[in-house]
């Protein structure tokens, strides 16, 4: 049924969820898996600082570290995937998450994204809606988010 699934983390407990319910997935339907990130500097900073203080949240991340952060996130993702015995591609670019997610899930012709419902981005999604939210309005494929 699915044969390519794209897989949105951003590091929270909720994405990890979201890559073992994707290789569960992947496994039973023979699929192949993205896993996409795309971080931002209002959220990358609570990786970045941990417990951030309110002068941290102000001054952004530069990009070395917005890029060294988005790898790590990546490879911890694929680390997992690999554990539950899924080969995975992987794509990171910094910038807007909801538009990378829905380029990639385009640019291979994704048939389901798999995402968390509640990431790291909290702060922002009170103002601006949720990341999840917007894929799945604006998604041209099957949506699953994870709790």
């Amino acid at each position: 049924m699915f044969k390519t699934i794209v897989v949105a983390v951003d590091g929270s407990d909720c994405s990890k969820k979201a890559v073992t319910t994707a290789c569960d997935i992947a496994a039973a339907n023979g699929a192949k898996m993205v896993i996409v990130h795309a971080p931002q500097a209002e959220t990358t900073a609570f990786i970045v600082g941990g417990p951030v203080g309110y002068h941290e949240l102000l001054t952004a991340p530069s990009h070395a570290e917005l890029e060294e952060t988005g790898n790590k996130i990546v490879a911890e993702a694929a680390e997992l995937a690999k554990e539950k015995g899924c080969t995975v591609e992987t794509d990171m670019h910094i910038g807007d998450p909801v538009r990378q997610v829905l380029k990639v899930a385009k640019d291979k012709d994704a048939d389901l994204i798999v995402m968390g419902r509640r990431g790291l981005g909290s702060v922002a999604s009170l103002f601006l809606g949720s990341t999840s939210q917007k894929i799945q309005h604006h998604a041209t494929c099957a949506c699953l988010t994870v709790v």
